[in-house]
This record gives C-alpha cells, structure tokens and sequence, in this order.
C-alpha cells in the first residue's frame, strides 16, 4: 500500500501547487483553475513512480493508465464527441508510457 500513499501525496501536492498558480495569476478563470488541478493530478500520478520505483510493481503500466484516464477526464470536459474522446484516452496512455523519458524537463511552476 504504499504505492498508493505515494500517488495520493504525489498527486494532490502536485495539484495544490499548480492551483496556487492559477488562482495566484487568473483569480476567476474557473475553468482554468479546473483544468489546471487535473494536470496537476495528472503529473503527480504520473511522478509517483519516479520517486520510488521500488514501491511500484509495473510503474510504466500504472503511468500509462493515469494518462489514459487523464486525457479522457479533459478531452470529456471539452466535448461529447466520442472519437476524440477515446483519441485521448489512446494520446494520454501514450503519454504515461513515455514518462521516464519526458518527466524531467518538466518544471514546476
């Protein structure tokens, strides 16, 4: 179980920290500040296993179904339009997948 106490600390630090920004630079913007929570929940999940690969049994599987989950969460916010809808789903798992070789340039606001 610490796997789990590992993406819930990860995700929701994550989140508070991009919220902040949002609400710091675009006070009202509140489908900004919604949008921007779920990325930030999104690099958190998908930041987890880089903290502790040893807690994890399949990191890459685990990254690329929070991707997975990610990209349907915003593309169904979006629009209703199925296709684009399982596009993301299919652009967000290929997102986790690759993680390891794109997390690293990320910079924290």
């Amino acid at each position: 179980m610490k796997w789990l106490k590992i993406s819930i600390i990860s995700s929701l630090s994550f989140s508070v920290v991009f919220s902040f920004f949002s609400l710091l630079f675009y006070f009202g913007d509140w489908n900004r500040l919604f949008v921007i929570a779920i990325f930030g929940v999104f690099i958190g999940l998908l930041a987890a296993p880089e903290f502790d690969k040893k807690a994890f049994k399949m990191p890459t599987l685990f990254q690329a179904f929070c991707g997975a989950i990610a990209g349907g969460i915003v593309a169904n916010y979006f629009t209703t339009d199925t296709e684009i809808i399982i596009f993301s789903f299919i652009t967000g798992s290929i997102l986790g997948w690759l993680t390891p070789y794109w997390l690293k340039y990320v910079q924290i606001p």
